[in-house]
């Protein structure tokens, strides 16, 4: 009968990626990292696991070598999955099993270093003076060590963060994470994903409190550089054929975004409409200017494939992009507007997108799991 009951039983999906990552994954990296030679699959598989070092090794190897993991990356109908959000056959995306990856690592590092309270125990009970004798002549019992089971350092720490381990950047950063304060990491929330420096993470940790801003990064200073040229303006026929017709402001509109606010001043307010879209824009910025500044980052011929492949009209497209400037990261929302229709950007912008249901719908709670499948998408900074 048990036999029975264990050949009906389907596995989940957490299952079949454990299976698969001890069985046919660790079977490549052993060929791709000569460290890993030695060991025997499950040896392997603890040795990564084990060591933020190794997994980002692991990663950077299944980045190098797509073709060594081709076999690996197919959808429910065994075709060739294109992106990091696509399903796979086990019905997860590769992002969500390199958010459960990050999470085991960073779990097993913090219980490594934070360290399991173990107590000695040894059952006690009042004798009597026969007990006292005959015990006399019994072998001394043996003092047993037990595991307390109570919520300790680690689990409390891997708790808080739990849910902002997703991406392969954050490998680096998890020998720094252990010593941040599990009050610290409550009040960042998701923005503890805003700091991607081993400097910034080891400030908050000796002073206990958040950054006033993330540090500057090169890619970030620099102003992305266009991929095709400014596309020359479109006639009104050119317009309507296509679907789209930017908003006209009714004051010229600077060709960039204002800035938001520096931090310590006054937050975004809610507005009233513009036309029919609801916008959050810095407090004492016009807002027909704001939204014509933000619809003026994306190029022309990029809507024209958003609306294609999106199936939105003019309005949906004018709405949706709004909604992906206040969610995105500025820098990634410039370099996506900046880029050509058949760009990464652009496909994993769609990818998303489509995932997500954005375009159609947009929700705070759709708007933010498309930020989340878009930067999932970002290649490994480690």
């Amino acid at each position: 009968m048990p036999a029975a009951v264990s050949a009906m039983h389907v596995k989940t999906p957490v299952e079949q990626i454990n299976e698969t990552l001890r069985g046919s994954v660790v079977d490549v990296l052993r060929v791709l990292i000569p460290d890993l030679e030695a060991y025997d699959n499950e040896d392997a598989f603890n040795v990564i696991l084990n060591s933020p070092e190794i997994t980002a090794r692991a990663f950077k190897a299944f980045r190098d070598h797509p073709e060594a993991f081709a076999h690996l990356m197919l959808g429910p109908d065994d075709q060739p999955v294109t992106n990091d959000n696509e399903r796979l056959s086990c019905g997860r995306s590769l992002a969500q099993v390199v958010a459960l990856v990050v999470q085991a690592v960073a779990k097993r590092y913090f219980r490594a270093k934070l360290g399991l309270r173990r107590q000695n125990a040894e059952a006690r009970k009042e004798q009597g003076l026969i007990e006292k004798v005959v015990s006399l002549f019994k072998p001394e019992p043996q003092t047993k060590t037990v595991l307390v089971r109570k919520i300790n350092p680690s689990d409390r720490l891997f708790n808080a963060m739990r849910e902002y381990l997703l991406f392969e950047w954050q490998l680096r950063l998890i020998p720094h994470y252990v010593a941040l304060p599990v009050s610290l990491v409550q009040t960042l929330g998701s923005h503890i994903l805003d700091y991607k420096e081993i400097e910034e993470i080891q400030w908050m940790a000796r002073n206990g409190r958040p950054l006033a801003r993330a540090y500057s990064r090169a890619s970030e200073r620099e102003a992305p550089k266009r991929i095709i040229p400014e596309p020359p303006p479109i006639s009104h026929q050119q317009a309507v054929a296509s679907g789209w017709r930017p908003i006209r402001p009714s004051q010229p509109a600077p060709t960039e975004a204002p800035a938001a606010p520096p931090s310590g001043t006054s937050q975004p307010v809610e507005i009233p409409k513009v036309g029919l879209i609801h916008v959050r824009v810095p407090e004492g910025v016009e807002s027909q200017r704001f939204v014509g500044a933000v619809l003026g980052r994306v190029n022309s011929a990029l809507a024209k494939r958003l609306i294609q492949d999106l199936r939105l009209d003019a309005k949906q497209l004018a709405v949706m992009l709004i909604r992906a400037y206040e969610v995105m990261p500025s820098n990634e929302f410039a370099r996506f507007g900046a880029s050509s229709p058949d760009s990464h950007e652009a496909n994993r912008f769609i990818a998303a997108a489509l995932t997500a249901r954005f375009g159609s719908k947009t929700d705070q709670a759709t708007c933010t799991e498309f930020a989340r499948l878009y930067m999932a998408n970002v290649r490994s900074a480690v």
